[in-house]
Order: C-alpha cells, then structure tokens, then sequence
C-alpha cells in the first residue's frame, strides 16, 4: 500500500508541476472577483482584505483547474457552450432587477469589460471550478492516495506548487492577508453606544473628534442581534432587496428610514439599526475608487542602511515567555510564531517611525522606563515563585539580568510608549487613526530577511507536545468532570494527563471553578499557566473551603500540570 501510494504520488505531482499547457489566473478575473467581494460579498470588509481574499481564492480556483488539466481532465466544449448559455440567461434575467441592472452596468464601465467578458473570464471559471470539483470526488479522477490510504485531492501541495508557478511567494501572501489598518486601542468597553450588538462580532473606539467607529476588521450581520436580524429579513423581502451588501447598502438604509418613520413597534430597532449604519458607514470604505495591482515579486522593504535589527535573545525571549507565561498554554510551535510575530510588528513600528517620521523614544523616556521595569522587577523578585522563574530564564540562555531588561523588557516598553506618542501626537496615523500594521511589519521582514516562509517551515517542524493515547477503559476518578472533556491517558513519565490542553476551565465542573476563582482571588494570584501552576497547587493547600472539594481540584490541578508541563 505505501508504495502504491508513493508511486500515485509521484504521477499525478509530475504532471501537476509540468509548465505545459500552464492555467495561470488572468488579470481579468482577479479585477472582477476584487470587485464583487467589495460591492456584493456580505461579509462587507476593508480594501485590504478584499485585495487579499480576492487572490486567495483566485488561487484555489485556477490551482485545481490547473491540476486537473495537466492531467488532461478539462470541461468539454460541449458543456462549456451549456454554461454559456445558461450564464448569459442568468445576468440577463439579473439584469432586469434595476439595481443589479446599475450596478453591473457600473462594473463594467470602471473596470473597462463587457457582459461577455464578465462571463466568459469570470462566472464560466467559477462554474468551471465547481463542475471539475464534483466530478473530481464522483468519478475518483485526479485523486490520489493520502497517508491514511484514503482518495482525496492534494489541496495544500498543490496551491504551494501553484504559486510558485505564477511567482506569487508565501511572503507576499502573508503580507497581503496582514496589510490592514488598526487602531492603536483596539476596543473601548465604556463606550455608550446607541444601539446592541454582539461584543464577540464587533469592537469599537472613538475618533479623535469622538465618533464612534468600528474596530473590528469588516461588518456582517451575524452580529446583530435577533430583533435586529428579523426586521432585516422583512426589510429584504418587503423591498426585494438581496442580501445586505455595499451595493444595495442605501437601499436598506432607505427602508430602514420608512420603517422608523412609521413609528410602529419596528421603531426602536429600525432607529439602533440606523444609528449602527452610521457607524459603518464612517468605518469601511463605501466605495473601491479602483482595483488594486497585484506585484507577485514586490513587497515594500525600509533602508537596510538606517535599519534598527532585532537581536536573536529578544526573539528567544519572547517565545520563552510566551510559552511559560501565558494563560492559554500555547504549544511550541504556536509560542513561537507568536513571538516571531510580535517581534516583527515591534521592529516594524520602531522602524516605521525612525525612517519615515524621525521620531524615536527620547533618551530621558528610555532611562525613566528602564528605572521603572528595574523597580518593578525588583518587587517581584520577593515573590520566591518569579524569583525561581527569573533564575531559571537566566540560566537558560545564560545572560545577565541586564540582558533581560535591556533586549526584552525594555523594548516592550519602548514599543508601548511609542503608540501612545503616535496616538498622542497623530503621528503616521491616516485620519481614521489607524496605521497599516501589516505593511510596515511586511518593510521590516523584508529588510532584516525575516521572512516568514522561513520561520513557518521551522515551525511546522516542531513537536507541539507529547501525544498521549486515551486508557482503556478509563480510569476511576475522584472528581467529575464536565461532560466534553477530553480524556485521560498516561504520559511519557507515568503520570495521568489529558489527551490533548485546553485552558483549565474547560476541565472543571461549574462548583470547582467556583472553588478555584475563589483560590486566584483569595491569594492574588497571577493567570493560570505553565509558570504558575505549582503556586495554585502549593496554596491550595492553605485555602480554608470543603475539603472534598479542595482534594477534587488539587487532583484535576495535578493531571493538568503533567498535560502542560514536560
């Protein structure tokens, strides 16, 4: 079986990597699809993310279409002149809808196209798409053996070996999908707004001239709420209105006007759902104003003359941290791309603002704040637990403490005080107050070659944890546990652990979280985590509560530090 596989392997990524008869994503449809996402996608997103998604999926598309005829697996002519026809009739029928007829008559005006254009180079490779799909899975055709001997199509290897086909790199992506503007204060919680959403979906702030603005990245209606919802579905079918999108967004906000004029008991929710729109409207751009260029072999660099480089230990450091300090216990590999991205979004921002402001954190800022950590640091040290972490972190790079707060600490502070000195100061801020954090991270990659498809290729190699097979049956225990919980198996020094981490509220019962919310409060405790899980234990002790319930949580603590810990 595994030299079949090997050999199907071979076959079918020969003919799929050949340069013959090459499909590569025309201009044409990614202009189309970059405008159709902005204009009529219902997930209304930024500019950005629109020039990102738009080559994403353009990818996906013409990878398969590609794959497939390389091994001579095409739509006949026969159907493609079915498709035709049935996608001109489609747009001619669409078209008698006056504001789809506005709108596609706009589309192909700004973007200089024909109807036939838009569905021969457009809608036909779409269709050309799903049609090849299906009968890829109904027929077995171009499927190929996967480690687990099943049939299925290679859909990772082969968009990796597309792109490189069409000299689009793993950078360049990265870089588009993290080109959008942020604010530097991402969510405001006092914030008093005029109308109820769902805080998971959406997050706000205040322009400097105190309108409301989203932060979050795009807007749906996903995170309306039900009443909210509702009226928008009798607003659609009342109005023949599809669903909401850039183009018809007038439209809706129209009837909603109609709707709240009424006064009837639609009012109330008409009125929040007016007063969100203008928040949207203030928020994401209404209007595309033109397509964006795709430069496959370009990505924005700083001055490698005047650039500030990171050193090796702040990396390290930070993904030491990250992997001991944090409260959602992320696994190696996970610690460390965090690190590498934070990293990269500090030196990009230190840099941004040297080579294209002049502006850097002034000598008295940098002393006061190194007086600052060294005073906070010595306070922490009277806690035995930091302490024994801070030896431990200085033994294992062997550095001295000044190392720790010269190439770590510090520069955090130096990355906090410098976005508040842009926020302050308006300084490389678009009149939103947002900057592009993705393109000045992207500069600063390029510049020091710290790129990320190197830094993925380390990080899909590394071991995340250990893995660690369930019991059979498993074992009798002491304190329950909620009911989705994963299940308990013996690690690599015969010890129980979990089968897979989580953060410890998804292994306690509602009273043991009670117990243990009260142990973090009682003792002031810092967030659960792989560094200070054995102070929870050893004070858990001295906790005066049930001592059923203590020797309940104290075992689950138990089997969670020999999950976490190696």
């Amino acid at each position: 079986m595994q030299k079949q596989r090997e050999q199907s392997d071979k076959q079918v990524n020969a003919l799929a990597d050949s340069e013959s008869n090459f499909r590569s994503i025309s201009e044409t449809y990614l202009k189309i699809h970059q405008y159709e996402l902005f204009y009529r996608d219902n997930w209304i997103r930024s500019k950005e993310a629109v020039k990102s998604s738009a080559l994403s999926e353009a990818i996906s598309k013409f990878t398969l279409i590609d794959y497939l005829q390389q091994q001579n697996i095409t739509l006949s002519d026969e159907k493609r002149q079915i498709q035709l026809k049935i996608l001109d009739e489609q747009i001619t029928y669409d078209m008698q809808n006056p504001l789809l007829k506005l709108y596609f008559e706009k589309m192909f005006q700004e973007l200089d196209i024909s109807k036939q254009d838009y569905i021969e180079e457009y809608l036909l490779v779409n269709k050309e798409h799903d049609i090849l799909y299906r009968e890829m899975h109904d027929t077995g055709k171009g499927l190929v053996l996967d480690e687990w001997g099943t049939s299925s199509y290679p859909v990772s290897d082969q968009e990796e070996l597309y792109t490189k086909k069409m000299g689009i790199s793993f950078d360049y992506l990265e870089y588009l999908a993290e080109s959008e503007f942020v604010h530097i204060e991402p969510s405001i919680t006092d914030l008093e707004l005029p109308f109820t959403v769902d805080s998971y979906h959406f997050k706000f702030a205040k322009t400097r001239e105190g309108g409301i603005v989203l932060t979050s990245r795009d807007f749906n209606i996903m995170g309306l709420t039900d009443e909210q919802n509702t009226l928008i579905h009798e607003v659609s079918e009342k109005n023949n209105l599809q669903e909401l999108a850039r183009y018809n967004f007038s439209q809706y906000k129209e009837a909603l006007q109609q709707e709240a004029a009424l006064g009837n008991e639609n009012a109330p929710v008409s009125n929040e759902l007016l007063e969100l729109f203008i928040v949207v409207e203030r928020s994401l751009d209404m209007e595309l104003d033109e397509v964006a260029n795709y430069q496959f072999g370009k990505i924005p660099s700083y001055d490698n003359n005047q650039l500030r480089r990171h050193k090796d230990i702040t990396l390290q450091l930070y993904e030491y941290e990250n992997y001991y300090l944090d409260e959602n216990v992320p696994g190696k590999s996970y610690a460390y791309r965090i690190a590498n991205e934070e990293v990269g979004a500090m030196y990009g921002l230190l840099n941004y603002l040297k080579q294209d402001f002049e502006v850097e954190l002034d000598e008295a800022a940098r002393s006061n704040a190194r007086l600052q950590l060294e005073k906070s640091l010595d306070e922490q040290m009277k806690n035995p637990y930091f302490k024994k972490y801070m030896d431990d972190i200085l033994q294992t790079f062997d550095i001295p403490l000044s190392t720790y707060i010269d190439d770590y600490l510090l520069l955090k502070e130096e990355y906090k005080l410098l976005l508040q000195l842009m926020k302050d100061q308006n300084i490389g801020l678009d009149h939103k107050g947002r900057y592009n954090k993705g393109w000045i991270e992207a500069r600063y990659r390029m510049a020091a070659d710290f790129t990320w498809e190197d830094k993925f290729e380390k990080m899909w190699s590394m071991d995340d944890e250990e893995i660690v097979e369930p019991l059979e049956p498993q074992p009798d225990l002491s304190f329950p546990l909620p009911v989705y919980t994963p299940q308990i198996g013996i690690n690599k020094e015969g010890q129980y652990a979990f089968t897979s981490i989580s953060t410890l509220p998804f292994y306690l019962t509602d009273e043991l979280q009670t117990l243990f919310d009260l142990l973090a409060e009682t003792y002031d405790l810092p967030v659960l985590s792989r560094y200070s899980i054995t102070q929870y234990i050893d004070k858990l002790d001295q906790l005066k509560a049930d001592e059923t319930k203590k020797k309940q949580l104290l075992e689950i603590l138990d089997i969670y530090k020999n999950t976490i810990i190696e």
